[in-house]
């Protein structure tokens, strides 16, 4: 008579489909990370432009002399400048990121917003980030006032 052990574990065929249904949630599921990516990296440079500005501002307030932004749409970075001491401050759009609109004045070949030692903008404008994925965020820069915003969509009349 033979003896058979209680044996406890899994198969092999158990164990193939486990890993089977694993790679199946990874498949499903990777494309919506990468998603998140590339959008985390869109609301990452909307924020930083917009918090720059807001610094240029109120340090043209503070300092007493305007502050200087260069928006470089065709290496996708801009430039802080002080107009005082001529201080420069090169920030890149994060990978992925570009421009996809500017409606701030063209000054020497690039888009311009500066404010003045009462911190008023030059001009309103509107500066469209848009990510590889297709979304696009938009910086708001109001005139008189320079109250600086991000929407999801664009000023009207744009």
């Amino acid at each position: 008579m033979l003896k058979r052990f209680n044996e406890k574990g899994f198969t092999l065929v158990e164990l193939l489909c486990v890993i089977m249904l694993l790679g199946m949630i990874v498949l499903i599921a990777a494309p919506a990370v990468a998603d998140l990516g590339r959008k985390r990296n869109l609301e990452l440079a909307a924020r930083t432009m917009a918090i720059d500005m807001r610094k240029a501002q109120q340090k043209a307030v503070t300092a007493g002399w305007a502050q200087l932004i260069e928006m470089r749409t065709s290496v996708d970075d801009y430039v802080i400048k002080d107009g005082n001491s001529g201080e420069r401050q090169r920030v890149e759009l994060p990978a992925g990121v570009s421009y996809r609109s500017n409606n701030f004045p063209l000054v020497g070949g690039y888009r311009l917003l500066s404010f003045n030692r009462s911190g008023a903008p030059n001009s309103g404008g509107t500066v469209g980030l848009v990510n590889d994925a297709g979304d696009v965020l938009y910086i708001i820069v109001t005139p008189a006032t320079g109250r600086v915003r991000i929407s999801d969509t664009p000023p009207s009349g744009w």
